[in-house]
């Protein structure tokens, strides 16, 4: 369940900057996000090409289009298809797309804290980027989008509670087999018609990153959240594998490390972002409910029912087991 990030020129004027680029004995890398201008994950972009371009003495430069301009996650791989673009910095739709295994990572109540998260994410980077590789992307770096927790305009401290509200649903196959194992029924909403469906009473629980539910204003109508760790959601920055092997041989050391570094460093920022906007709810009046023992065994056995439906279909067994074998070397069980 990945939630924050979907929010963000001409065909023959980018085809025309390809042929520039090509004549001038320069590679331009064209990449395009749904992350706003000035915000933290655009600005670690944005080190990062400002890196490579210094790096390579301009021999590679970077060209980002923030804020959706350049259409939806899924507009942006078409146009990556079509060569328009060469890549893209993914927070939501492109990422399950990109590297369907990346979805065993991002199943409900796999994470109890930043510990496990930081330390199965490592063991598991071979496997992922392998897996992108497969599918046509090369990987330059991963980064945390978050923890997702449930929001609510009515307090909810069980599942017995949430089941009784009016439940935001996303066109998942992970979010959809959750919540039939837990018998909850849900109102699709597009995530732009969410505030309005919060003003009117449509919805009553939806769920996200702390940052990104201050930054589409939700929290403006919410008065309650459970401290549950729901799900936890990835990003990252992926080359196809043509835009990729347009970068010189020399340079492609120097592209990698610099859009890998960025991604390490923009990882503890999002979660002192998260921090700070969790703060920032209750400030504004928006109540914490503690999570108990009892509801997160609750969600635990509902989400290991609704794995039944998804391990293998929408991600490998393979990817599951490895990352189960992960957790368990973490956690010394």
């Amino acid at each position: 369940m990945t939630i924050s990030g979907r929010i963000i020129a001409a065909a023959c004027g980018l085809a025309l900057g390809c042929w520039t680029g090509a004549f001038a004995g320069q590679t331009t890398l064209k990449l395009a996000t749904m992350a706003p201008d000035g915000s933290i994950w655009m600005q670690a972009l944005a080190d990062a090409k400002a890196e490579i371009e210094a790096a390579t003495g301009g021999a590679v430069k970077v060209k980002i289009y923030p804020g959706g301009i350049m259409g939806s996650e899924k507009d942006v791989l078409f146009k990556i298809k079509t060569g328009q673009l060469q890549g893209g910095g993914f927070m939501g739709y492109a990422i399950g797309k990109i590297c369907p295994d990346v979805n065993a990572l991002m199943f409900p109540m796999v994470f109890r804290n930043y510990e496990e998260v930081d330390g199965a994410l490592e063991k598991m980077r071979p496997f992922l980027d392998a897996a992108a590789r497969n599918n046509g992307f090369e990987t330059l770096g991963w980064t945390e989008v978050g923890f997702s927790y449930a929001y609510s305009l009515k307090p909810i401290d069980s599942l017995a509670a949430l089941r009784a509200t009016k439940v935001w649903g996303l066109d998942s196959p992970m979010l959809i087999e959750l919540f039939a194992a837990a018998g909850i029924s849900s109102i699709p909403a597009n995530i732009t018609d969410v505030l309005t469906a919060l003003q009117t009473g449509l919805l009553e629980t939806v769920f996200g990153p702390p940052t990104a539910t201050i930054a589409v204003q939700w929290h403006a109508k919410l008065r309650y959240y459970n401290t549950l760790r729901l799900t936890y959601a990835l990003g990252g920055v992926f080359l196809s594998s043509a835009g990729w092997n347009s970068v010189p041989v020399a340079h492609r050391d120097v592209v990698k490390a610099a859009f890998d570094k960025h991604c390490r460093l923009l990882t503890p920022k999002v979660r002192r972002s998260d921090v700070e906007a969790l703060d920032f709810m209750r400030a504004q009046g928006v109540e914490a409910i503690a999570e108990t023992p009892e509801t997160r065994a609750d969600f635990e056995r509902v989400a290991a029912a609704a794995l039944q439906n998804i391990r293998g279909a929408v991600f490998s067994a393979e990817a599951w087991d490895l990352l189960q074998e992960y957790l368990k070397e973490i956690r010394g069980s």
